[in-house]
């Protein structure tokens, strides 16, 4: 067999490299116009399967779903009826799809399409990439049934099975392809491809949700034995959670006075009641921070994870309050928790604890430390309910705490 050409080498890097972005490009768009039309179909299926009128239903699908603008309700002669969300923000992606119902009406959504053009870029360039491994891999393959150099290929083949697990530390050395010059150049070329793949790497953050703990199902916690609730009568478990607006200060001077104070009556109210449906204990409603017991007065069952269920939902609430005031263009309010809970004594029957101002503060020094959009808790508390939480550890002020990612469905 003859031995590959370096003009015959380029041209077959050449061609994988521009079917690889050829193919990226089609999936991308077929990709885009798939989602698009699962969307309208979802869209279709809400109106068309839902119970209530159209008012409360666009509302419901505004206050779930961040892709969706706008909805209207045109007649049968097209003219404008309803119209919910924000239809007047001008957005380059944003796609229309017209909805008939049985009444021979017509419901226009606005919805946010993806963003094939960016999607288009990154893919490219992931699949050039790609082709242009392909193509050292096969040259070198061809180089080997050519001359016999099957030590240098199986360098190369095994830099880049280190590659596909995800190893981007190890290069080759030039030195290891001895006097043949196409194999010291693919081992440049393979060097070269590493150093660009940790560069992207090292360029793109982890992305950061908004706030996105979630219920997972699973079965319920198995009944706690006569003999801890023995011990519970002479000592008592007792968990406080302080809940605080993020720049509270900050927001109480640039927002106007009936705004902010309409937001906070609104936000208190459905805070408290998520609150005392877990069985918690409003204490205080001090500026920008709400103070609740749980497992006092009165005993509970599983006191941490009721108050960790309610601070889930708590800031669930007012991720969507923030969501809805960005869509009215106003300024996002943030929020944070923080969960404290301490073994203290109790005065007799009343079942007051001893020392509770402790467990307070406690509570309030990890909401102060803690980043926003988290529920964070001690190593302490993390650890007493760790079978039935998801949690991520960080590292805050020099200490170990847990901020809660998920909590199992059906434990409280």
């Amino acid at each position: 067999m003859t031995k590959l050409g370096t003009p015959a080498s380029i041209l077959l890097v050449v061609i994988f490299v521009i079917l690889s972005v050829l193919v990226s490009v089609f999936s991308s768009y077929y990709f885009t116009s798939t989602v698009s039309e699962q969307k309208s179909q979802e869209l279709i299926q809400l109106f068309s399967e839902s119970e209530t009128g159209f008012q409360e239903t666009a509302e419901n699908i505004l206050n779930s779903r961040e892709d969706v603008y706008y909805v209207q309700l045109l007649d049968s002669q097209g003219v404008l009826q309803e119209s919910l969300g924000d239809s007047t923000t001008t957005i380059e992606n944003i796609e229309i799809f017209p909805i008939s119902t049985v009444e021979n009406t017509t419901i226009i959504v606005g919805l946010v399409g993806t963003d094939f053009k960016s999607l288009t870029i990154s893919t490219a360039i992931w699949s050039a990439l790609i082709g242009l491994a392909i193509s050292i891999v096969t040259l070198f393959l061809l180089s080997f049934l050519s001359n016999g150099k099957s030590d240098t290929i199986e360098k190369l083949i095994a830099g880049m099975k280190r590659v596909s697990r995800g190893d981007l530390a190890t290069k080759l050395e030039s030195s290891d392809a001895g006097d043949n010059v196409t194999m010291i150049r693919a081992f440049e070329t393979y060097n070269q491809m590493l150093d660009l793949l940790k560069r992207k790497q090292e360029a793109e953050p982890p992305d950061e949700p908004v706030f996105q703990p979630t219920l997972i199902e699973t079965n319920e916690i198995e009944e706690e034995d006569d003999d801890e609730e023995e011990e519970q009568t002479r000592n008592r478990r007792v968990t406080v959670i302080v809940a605080k607006i993020a720049d509270f200060q900050e927001l109480s001077s640039t927002l106007d006075s009936t705004e902010f104070n309409a937001f906070l009556a609104d936000y208190r109210k459905s805070a408290s009641s998520i609150i005392s449906n877990y069985g918690g204990i409003i204490e205080a409603l001090m500026k920008d921070e709400i103070v609740a017991f749980f497992n006092a007065p009165e005993e509970q069952t599983n006191p941490e994870l009721r108050a960790i269920c309610s601070a889930v939902e708590v800031l669930q609430h007012l991720a969507t309050i923030t969501r809805e005031r960005k869509l009215e263009g106003k300024i996002a309010i943030s929020g944070k928790i923080g969960i404290g809970s301490k073994t203290l004594n109790v005065y007799g029957d009343n079942g007051v604890p001893q020392g509770i101002k402790a467990v307070t503060d406690s509570a309030r020094g990890i909401c102060d430390i803690a980043p926003i959009w988290r529920v964070i808790v001690s190593e302490e508390l993390y650890l007493s309910v760790s079978e039935y939480v998801e949690a991520r550890e960080l590292t805050l002020s020099g200490d170990s705490y847990y901020s809660i990612v998920g909590v199992e469905e059906g434990v409280v």
